[in-house]
């Protein structure tokens, strides 16, 4: 189940990318064609590519596409291989834990903020004002969950 709902939240967020080359598009069109260059673009595309790729990584691991620097295991013996296997899980469970503790409390700062009684997420520094770091900030504390329970059920069905 885990598996299957990362597949589906990967394959939504790789429309994030195309919606980052639409910004890029547009920005170069304003640019260039018009003389009347966009103040959005360059953060709005950060963001989604920022989102794009915080889900992206689970969605990598469980497809088996993610990078592998496998020179030395590749020459040990199949036990060997097995271990490296589960000590890399572990180790994988326990860097994810920490970033998502980590980016969860960002998350929770930048998104759960009230000024004078009404909801006040963080935004950009200028114009046009949009909750751009608290999307990013999320969106990084979805991502490593997302990863920790899929590198977590690996190390499990290891076991």
């Amino acid at each position: 189940m885990i598996d299957r709902a990362t597949l589906a939240i990967g394959r939504a967020a790789a429309w994030v990318f195309l919606a980052a080359v639409a910004v890029t598009v547009w920005e170069v069109t304003a640019r260039y064609l018009f003389g009347a260059p966009t103040r959005w673009a360059h953060e709005t595309t950060t963001t989604l590519c920022a989102v794009g790729f915080a889900l992206g990584g689970a969605y990598a691991f469980v497809r088996n596409e993610h990078i592998r620097i496998t020179v030395l295991v590749d020459r040990l013996p199949a036990r060997g291989r097995a271990a490296c296997e589960v000590i890399a899980l572990v180790v994988g469970v326990i860097y994810l834990a920490g970033l998502f503790h980590a980016a969860l409390g960002q998350a929770i700062e930048a998104v759960w903020r009230f000024e004078a009684g009404s909801w006040a997420p963080e935004l950009t520094a200028g114009p046009p004002n949009w909750p751009l770091p608290a999307i990013v900030r999320t969106g990084l504390a979805v991502g490593a969950f997302l990863f920790l329970l899929v590198v977590a059920q690996r190390l499990v069905r290891r076991r």
